[in-house]
């Protein structure tokens, strides 16, 4: 008879621990349970997966626990959700467990289950939800929990940066651009392909080189994307947004889908010397072959920085009709807008075809605050016109004794008239 009573005692014992048993979870706030339904508690069990994967479901469930005695004739439940989390189709946040009658022996106690889709979108993190039901009185209580969000998929950012040349100036072309792309997600992408977008004054060096293929880029591993691009002439110093987009796939992604990242970063342009050959006069003005000519160029600097030790010198073209004395000159300092001149002497060969000729010309400077050398590369226009034709010059005497005999030719074709 002792040991019947014992074990009832124990199994009343443990009814009431199980009773009370609050599965773990972050219930962060708890309104004061007032009103006619003060009697209602509700734990939350579980969720799962915890924590949820975005792009998946979650499912969620709640123990309600009724210790008032009596009737309440609709028990209801409303969950608010917001992102990254949705209700599936045919599910929503209002939920009934429809009439429950306590008698006050035993607690009833009910779950409650809810299944939530996590937006694809969605960032590791914790989300806060809320549950409320009526209390009796026309009001609400409301009671709030932590649900969890880490996805198990690939995730990206920009690392470095670089370029080569290291300073990337205007008037550039086919300069390579190289963006480190990390995966910091939790999944490995795979077929990974990156596609440049840049900002005006930027274009590709030539069809395709706005792309790369990464392959596959593992979790916590990185690959660098390679570009070629041009910088146009008159480029400002300055830092511009460019965007790099990902297309990739998931590792074991039963529906194979392609996904979609942007990633803004930006393209630094350095401040830098621009050296151009602003014009040339040439001396005499008109050049004609066999003669010797003072080239005069002006060279001006229109970038954004001071350039020092400007100088220039002609490159000799053995196709081209020109003997230089000279095929260089020192310019001097120019500072962003200002202009210095060189001087060149040449001779025009005698044989020297009538055209407008393209000398090659370099630039060359220091920039000031860097010692950084830049060099140009430029041309200047001469044109050669053709020979002077030579009238000839005849004696005064020849002039008077031809001007005679016409005279005289004159008059005898009128008497024979």
């Amino acid at each position: 008879m002792k040991k019947a009573v014992n074990r009832s005692l124990v199994f009343a014992v443990l009814f009431l621990c199980m009773s009370a048993i609050v599965t773990p979870a972050s219930s962060v706030v708890e309104t004061p349970l007032t009103g006619k339904y003060r009697g209602i508690n509700v734990y939350f069990m579980n969720q799962d997966p915890d924590p949820a994967d975005a792009g998946k479901d979650v499912e969620l469930r709640w123990r309600v626990v009724v210790a008032k005695v009596g009737k309440i004739d609709n028990l209801e439940f409303y969950l608010d959700a917001d992102y990254p989390f949705l209700f599936e189709a045919g599910d929503g946040p209002l939920k009934s467990l429809g009439t429950v009658v306590a008698t006050g022996t035993v607690e009833h106690y009910y779950v409650l289950y809810y299944r939530l889709r996590v937006a694809d979108n969605a960032l590791k993190g914790e989300y806060n939800v809320s549950l409320r039901w009526r209390d009796g009185e026309g009001g609400w209580t409301r009671k709030y929990f932590t649900l969890r969000v880490d996805p198990e998929r690939p995730d990206f950012v920009i690392g470095a940066v670089r370029t080569s040349p290291e300073r990337l100036v205007e008037d550039t072309d086919e300069a390579l651009l190289k963006v480190e792309v990390s995966n910091i997600g939790d999944g490995d992408a795979e077929n990974v392909k990156a596609r440049l977008t840049l900002p005006p004054g930027f274009n590709a060096s030539y069809a395709y080189s706005d792309e790369d293929a990464l392959g596959t880029i593992k979790e916590d591993e990185s690959k660098t994307a390679h570009f070629y691009i041009d910088t146009i002439e008159g480029l400002e110093a300055g830092e511009y947004n460019a965007n790099l987009t990902l297309t990739y796939k998931e590792e074991d992604d039963e529906e194979n889908e392609y996904r979609t990242k942007i990633l803004p970063f930006k393209i630094p342009i350095k401040r830098s010397p621009y050296l151009v050959i602003d014009s040339v006069e040439t001396v005499p003005p008109v050049v004609h072959p066999d003669t010797d000519v003072s080239l005069l160029i002006r060279v001006k600097n229109t970038g954004s920085e001071e350039a020092d030790a400007v100088s220039l010198r002609v490159f000799k073209d053995s196709t081209q009709p020109f003997e230089y004395d000279e095929k260089s000159d020192f310019v001097g300092k120019l500072k962003p807008g200002e202009t210095g001149e060189a001087l060149i002497r040449l001779k025009v060969k005698e044989d020297a075809a009538a055209k407008k000729y393209l000398i090659d010309v370099e630039l060359r400077g220091v920039e000031t605050n860097t010692d950084r050398v830049v060099i140009f590369s430029r041309t200047a226009p001469l044109r050669v016109y053709p020979k002077e034709k030579v009238i000839p010059v005849l004696p005064i005497g020849a002039v008077v004794v031809a001007l005679g005999g016409a005279a005289g030719a004159w008059h005898l074709l009128r008497r024979m008239k």
